[in-house]
Parts: C-alpha cells; sequence; structure tokens
C-alpha cells in the first residue's frame, strides 16, 4: 500500500510537472513572441542618434528619439572599459551560460512558491539578463519577470557569441537623462571618444551604470567618486589592472567637460535651433520624394537611424542671428513692436448698424446679445472674448477726405515678426532665423522658410540685372520717370474700389474717376515724366523706372530667369507673368529669405548656386544615403562684369545721402551693399545686404498681414531690420580681413555727367561700365517729348541694340 502511494504521488508529481512544464512553455512562447525583432542585436546597431556637422566638420547638433545613442564597434572599445564593466556588473561573464545558476535557480523556486526559500527575491542579473531587460523594457516587479529573463538570457547566449553581447550591452545601456551606450556618454561627459578615455574615465562610466541617478558626475560627484573607486577596486582584486594602475587613477580627478546645457545660448528653451528645424524638413521631404519613404518610415530613420548629416550651417553665423532675433539687450526696440492696430477699416452696411448698440462707458459698439456682428462679407465687427475691439467712425483713410462711407476698424494687438538667412557665395546656409523673441518649440512655424512678398528688393535680381546685362541699359542711361499706366488707359483701379468692381467691368470701364496711374512712386515722389539715371532711380527705388526697364527685358525672359536660373519656386506662371510682380515683387506668394539672400549671391562674380542646407548624409558607417551634391546647381546667371556694375550701383543705396538705407552700412572699411523693399500698404519690409563674405535677407511684417505704418513710428520704415543687419555684420565681420568685392575684369571706371548720364572728361561722378556698353552722348532725352512716346522709342532703340 505505501509502495503503491508512493507510486501514486510520483505519478501526480509526473504529470503536474508535465502540465506545469507545457504550461511554462506556452507562457514562454507567448511572452517572447516580439523577442525576435526586440532582441535582434545585429538591428540594434540602426537604432541610434543621428549627427549633424558642421561645415567645419565638427558636431554641431544630434537628432534623436527619446535616446542619445552612438554605436562604437566592440573593436574600439578601450580594455579598461570592457574589463572595468564586466568586473563590476558580472565578473563570471566569459564563462557562465548567459545566467548565474545559483542565483538563478534560488529566484526561479521563490518565484514558484511565492515566497523567499533560497537567496534573494532579484536573483543575479548577468550582463545578458540586463541587456535584455534594457532592450525589451520588462521591468515589471513581479515573480515572473526573473523567469522571463532566463529564458530570454539562455536564448540570447546561444544565439550570439560573447563579444556580440558586450558590444551591444556597451552601446545601449542607459546612463544619465536620454544618454545611452559609452561612446555617448564619454562625449557627454568628458566631450572625447572612448578609445581616448583614461583608466579612471573607464571607470566613471562603469559606475554610473547601477544608478544613473545616486552617481550622476554633475550632481552626485561624491558618490560618483566612492563608486568609482569601488570599480577600480575590483579590476584590481579581479587581475584587470595592476596595483600601481589602481593607485594612480584612484588618485585622478574627475573633470567633466562643461554641460551643453550650461552654455547653450539663452535664445531659445527648445532643443533644435531655426537651421536644425529647416534641415530636418528638407531630408523629411527628400527621403520621401527621392528615395520613395514613408514619412514615418523617414522619419523614423531620421531620429532613430544613426545618420552622419554634413550641414553648411556655421555655428558662429547661427548663433550671431539668434542674438539678434531674440534682442535680448533691446538694442533694436521697434524689432519688439507690439500695439492694437486697425488691421483694415470695413463699411457698415445698414443691416449691420441695426443690430449694433453702444458701450456707454468705452464708446465701443457692443450687440444685444453680446456676440460678434458679420457684415455681408462675413467680418467681425465686435470684440470678442480674445480682446479683439472695435471702433466706428467716418474713412480713416486721410488719403480719401471726401469719402464720407461710415466705416467699423477691427483693431487687435499685433506683434510684429521677422526672418533672416545669410548665405555664403557658394549657396551654402550659414543660419537662419525663423522668428523674433525666444524659440520655445522645435518643428513650429519657421518664417525663414516661408515665402512673403519681396517688394523693391526683387527690382535687382529681374529688370535691372538682365538689362545691364544684355545692353538693353547702362550705369547711367536716361529713363523717364513715368508711370507705364495714365489713368486714362483705365488698367489699375484706385485703392478704394480694388475688390468692389472688377477692372474688366462694363460699370469700371464707363467711368473715368476710378482709375490712377500705375506704378507711382514711394511717397508720392517723381512720375512727373522727367528724365532719370538709372543709378539713382535704383539708389531712390523708384518704381516708375524700374518697371519700364522690366518692360524692356520682357515678361517671359524675367520669369524665366528668377524661376528657372536664381530658382524662386514660389514665383508662379499663373499668378505673377506681370511686371508687378516680377519687378515691384506683388507676387501671389513671394519669396523666402533664403531664396532671396540666395538670389543676391549672384552679384558677387555672376555666379548662381542653388541654396542648401547640407552636402550628404550617410549611415553610421559611411554609406551614402543622400548626395545632394547632384541637386546642388551653378551656373553663370550673368557676366562677372554686370554684377560688379550692379553691385556698384546697390553700393549708392547704403553710401549716397539718396540712397533708402543711407547710413546703414557696417562700421568700418569692409565693402557693403544693400537693396531695400517695401510691398504695398507697408505691409511687408524686406532688405537685402551683401559683404565680400556674407549675404543675408531679412523680412519684417506681421503674420496676418497688415499696414506697418500704422504700428505707430517704429512700423514707419525699415529701419530695425537695417540695423539688423549692420549689428549683425558688424559682429561676424570684426575678426576678418578687409575686402573689396572682385572687380569684373572688363569694367571700366569713367565719370559722367549726373544730369544727362553722357561720358565727360571732367567733373560729373564716377560710374561703372563696360566698353561695348557707354552712354551715347549724342542723345538726351527731352522733357518736351511726350513721355510714353519718348519711353517706347527708347525701349525699342534698346532691343534693336540688344539683337
Amino acid at each position: 500500500m505505501i509502495f503503491s502511494f508512493i507510486g501514486c504521488m510520483l505519478c501526480l508529481c509526473i504529470m503536474a510537472a508535465s502540465v506545469g512544464g507545457v504550461l511554462l512553455s506556452m507562457y514562454i512562447v507567448q511572452v517572447t513572441a516580439d523577442d525576435a525583432e526586440t532582441l535582434d542585436l545585429d538591428n540594434q546597431k540602426n537604432k541610434q542618434t543621428t549627427i549633424i556637422y558642421d561645415r567645419y566638420g565638427d558636431e554641431y547638433a544630434q537628432l534623436t528619439r527619446g535616446e542619445d545613442r552612438i554605436w562604437r564597434e566592440l573593436s574600439a572599445m578601450p580594455d579598461n572599459l570592457k574589463n572595468a564593466v564586466v568586473a563590476i556588473e558580472d565578473k563570471n561573464f566569459w564563462t557562465e551560460p548567459g545566467i548565474n545558476l545559483k542565483g538563478t535557480i534560488g529566484a526561479a523556486l521563490n518565484a514558484f512558491t511565492g515566497n523567499r526559500i533560497w537567496g534573494t527575491n532579484r536573483g543575479a542579473s548577468t550582463l545578458e539578463q540586463q541587456l535584455i531587460k534594457n532592450l525589451t523594457g520588462d521591468n515589471e516587479q513581479d515573480n515572473m519577470r526573473k523567469v522571463r529573463e532566463i529564458f530570454r538570457a539562455l536564448g540570447l547566449d546561444n544565439k550570439y557569441s560573447k563579444e556580440t553581447v558586450l558590444e551591444a550591452y556597451l552601446n545601449t545601456i542607459p546612463l544619465t537623462g536620454i544618454v545611452h551606450g559609452m561612446e555617448a556618454g564619454s562625449l557627454q561627459y568628458f566631450g572625447k571618444h572612448v578609445e581616448d578615455l583614461t583608466l579612471s574615465e573607464c571607470a566613471v562610466l562603469a559606475s554610473i551604470t547601477k544608478n544613473p541617478t545616486k552617481y550622476n558626475p554633475a550632481t552626485n560627484p561624491e558618490e560618483l567618486i566612492k563608486r568609482r573607486n569601488h570599480v577600480l577596486y575590483e579590476m584590481q582584486s579581479q587581475g584587470y589592472i595592476t596595483e600601481a594602475e589602481f593607485e594612480a587613477a584612484k588618485a585622478e580627478t574627475i573633470t567633466l567637460v562643461e554641460s551643453s546645457a550650461a552654455t547653450e545660448n539663452a535664445t531659445r528653451s527648445s532643443s533644435n535651433s531655426w537651421f536644425t528645424d529647416a534641415l530636418y524638413t528638407e531630408l523629411l521631404s527628400q527621403l520621401q520624394e527621392d528615395l520613395n519613404y514613408t514619412a514615418d518610415e523617414a522619419k523614423e530613420l531620421i531620429f532613430s537611424g544613426g545618420l552622419r548629416i554634413y550641414s553648411t550651417v556655421d555655428p558662429t553665423v547661427q548663433a550671431g542671428i539668434e542674438k539678434t532675433m531674440y534682442n535680448e539687450d533691446d538694442l533694436i526696440p521697434a524689432l519688439w513692436h507690439e500695439e492694437p492696430v486697425c488691421l483694415r477699416d470695413y463699411p457698415a452696411d445698414s443691416s449691420s448698424w441695426d443690430e449694433v448698440q453702444y458701450d456707454e462707458a468705452t464708446g465701443l459698439p457692443i450687440t444685444k446679445d453680446g456676440y460678434a456682428v458679420y457684415g455681408q462679407e462675413a467680418i467681425p465687427i465686435y470684440a470678442d472674448e480674445e480682446g479683439t475691439t472695435l471702433k466706428m467712425g467716418t474713412s480713416t483713410d486721410p488719403d480719401y477726405p471726401n469719402d464720407t462711407t461710415v466705416y467699423l476698424c477691427v483693431y487687435e494687438k499685433v506683434r510684429t515678426q521677422a526672418a533672416m538667412a545669410t548665405l555664403d557665395y557658394d549657396g551654402s546656409i550659414l543660419g537662419i532665423g525663423g522668428g523674433i523673441g525666444e524659440k520655445k518649440y522645435d518643428l513650429g512655424f519657421n518664417r525663414a522658410t516661408s515665402p512673403h512678398q519681396t517688394g523693391s528688393t526683387m527690382k535687382p535680381i529681374g529688370a535691372y540685372a538682365l538689362a545691364l546685362d544684355y545692353k538693353l541699359i547702362n550705369y547711367s542711361s536716361q529713363i523717364l520717370d513715368a508711370p507705364y499706366y495714365s489713368a486714362e488707359d483705365k488698367k489699375v483701379l484706385k485703392d478704394q474700389y480694388i475688390g468692389v468692381m472688377s477692372p474688366f467691368s462694363e460699370a469700371a470701364q464707363s467711368r473715368s474717376d476710378v482709375w490712377r496711374a500705375w506704378p507711382t512712386n514711394y511717397g508720392g515722389a517723381g512720375g512727373q515724366g522727367n528724365p532719370m539715371l538709372v543709378y539713382d532711380a535704383l539708389q531712390q527705388s523708384y518704381n516708375t523706372v524700374a518697371v519700364w526697364v522690366g518692360d524692356m527685358v520682357g515678361v517671359d525672359y524675367l520669369y524665366n530667369f528668377v524661376h528657372d536660373t536664381l530658382e524662386c519656386s514660389y514665383v508662379s506662371a499663373e499668378n505673377d507673368m506681370d511686371l508687378g510682380p516680377l519687378v515691384l515683387g506683388s507676387q501671389s506668394s513671394g519669396l523666402t529669405v533664403v531664396q532671396l539672400a540666395g538670389a543676391y549671391t549672384m552679384f558677387n562674380t555672376g555666379t548662381f548656386t542653388t541654396p542648401h542646407y547640407y552636402t550628404e548624409i550617410t549611415d553610421y558607417q559611411g554609406n551614402m544615403i543622400l548626395d545632394n551634391n547632384k541637386y546642388i546647381n551653378t551656373t553663370q546667371a550673368i557676366s562677372a562684369d554686370t554684377a560688379y556694375i550692379m553691385n556698384r550701383m546697390m553700393w549708392n543705396v547704403l553710401h549716397s545721402s539718396k540712397g533708402t538705407a543711407y547710413g546703414k552700412g557696417p562700421d568700418g572699411e569692409m565693402d557693403s551693399v544693400a537693396k531695400t523693399g517695401t510691398t504695398s500698404n507697408y505691409k511687408d519690409y524686406t532688405f537685402a545686404g551683401l559683404t565680400p563674405y556674407y549675404v543675408t535677407a531679412i523680412w519684417w511684417g506681421c503674420d496676418r498681414p497688415t499696414e506697418m505704418d500704422t504700428l505707430g513710428k517704429a512700423g514707419k520704415n525699415a529701419s530695425p531690420i537695417q540695423y539688423a543687419w549692420k549689428y549683425l555684420m558688424e559682429d561676424l565681420q570684426a575678426d576678418l580681413p578687409v575686402k573689396e568685392f572682385a572687380k569684373g575684369e572688363n569694367v571700366v571706371e569713367k565719370r559722367f555727367d549726373t544730369s544727362t548720364g553722357a561720358i565727360v572728361s571732367g567733373g560729373g561722378a564716377v560710374g561703372y561700365y563696360t566698353e561695348d556698353n557707354l552712354p551715347d552722348s549724342s542723345y538726351v532725352v527731352s522733357t518736351e517729348d511726350d513721355p510714353y512716346a519718348a519711353l517706347a522709342q527708347a525701349a525699342a532703340d534698346a532691343a534693336a541694340g540688344a539683337e
């Protein structure tokens, strides 16, 4: 009976063990279903930090999604680092089968019984087990986690060599913050690659892994020193280092590189600069368009693919732009300007007035129900909870004092904004600023990569450059200062009728009082049909002369040059094929400041190179991913002679008392030229400034188009951005050798009569010409000529001469 009982019990135990084994097997299969991918150590190499290098080959920034990880082969790791980790974390690593048998058996029994019957509940974690925990994130504090770890560790040890396991461990172990792996830690704490670490520094990195918070080098140096010394002791006890090496390393002072967080320029609280944001956006687009990645695949590659991006950023230029845009010292007060302004005045229809009441205390219109009232065009005429307020009165436009229409003026607090880009003449984008003030967010709205109307900064890159290159004009050609269209031509409506009637309607064509001459000049200057010299028209930014010069070139030529040659992609064939957009900068979208600066690069030697953020991108092993050089075009846009003559004409903008930016050039002897721009109703101000080292373009305005001249004194001119450029150049060029722009080899200097433009033997002013394109002293435009006939004849003569 006893034997029979024992036999039954044995059978029951065997059956229970079999069932338990089956259940355990099923459990293990279920919980490790995704391990093939998660624990693929070969694939782990592809999950690491992307590094951006600056134009000098130094590390500039990193792109990472939660982990800063830089993979290094085991052969690159110093023996002291490998030995330090093994000595302190798993001294039997090289001989055990992925688990510590004694500790593991105890942990397993404890897990199955739910009681501590042997050893501790923790067991002894090997490097394999620690690696599994790091990769799977399986850190649950339950009895079965150790069981899962055991089976995974055995599988890992069976599949990979000890060297492969150690390499993966050293590259993925979490340190402090987002820093993972020894290479990232070495760069973060010591500013050097792992192969250059001292014995003491190797022990420091091995110390942090046990408790990254407790042993943080920056916050707990005393605890770290104790831990480092213990690691060194274990290395000496296990025979990895000698007694002398132990004592020397223990005496070494732990010297950390200055924290990047402490030295970060205080212009932004976000991780990335405006440049890094733009580079990311460019790369995301190219990976999808050129390599057929999906958006998610492209993002994963950028943030976790360990890319090496060789960018064009100049850290000094980028920092200078961010400092200027942040305006921390209030050097340019107007850049911060903010006040309530009348965004637009709207005629109040009778139905609107019937529903409006007035607040006796404020005199502002309100409604009976306290909600916004909408007129025929769905325009709000009442303040909302956000603070938008309304004011009513008669016409707010002083240009039309006889207009008795009652208007509602919508007021809102407006903050000006700006964008800036600085390029090298080889098309390298050195730095950009996408907004005024502190940069608070990564990948937010970047105004440097968004198009804005250019205004008069368009004149040199279209009309004047081509006309001069085609020899239709020269430095002192005479052009009549007269509108291209008269009011009698019935082509351009007065401002108050735009949107009210179509210029092609019978109602408009039957009236003579709704039309105006076009174009007019800033402030109503000139426009009377008097002769004006080309250089003078450019320095004073006369619209009339520029449009006539553009007409000589022809709209088709202008568009092809701007869109195709200068790669201004936002200029539209559908909407911008006209003299207004192509000469005066009234485009449907406009240009980005990067494109505008890029176009102006031709005014050095005549060459244009595609503006670009990077040259090439490789993986962490150096294999080419994207070669941007294939997409960077360099072309001789205009001759070197034309470039220099144009350059000298723009010199007058800064250095002639008639220039629109007179006195705004950088102090010192460095050569500098510029062009200013203003759009209709002063909604945008633009500026392009050049020195022999840098080309910079700036936009200033409001995110929602606002008439800048309503912003009080600050918005009545473009001085703020002109000063911004001036101060930036003085800062960047303080230690650079003085240079002048290269003179075209066929350019000659001759004196000319400032009234007629004709060459004179003495007196006059200095002009810049080529021998085959000198002024014709025998022909002078007469003020008695019919201006339109004279201009038409001049254009015809110029065109004939070019054929």
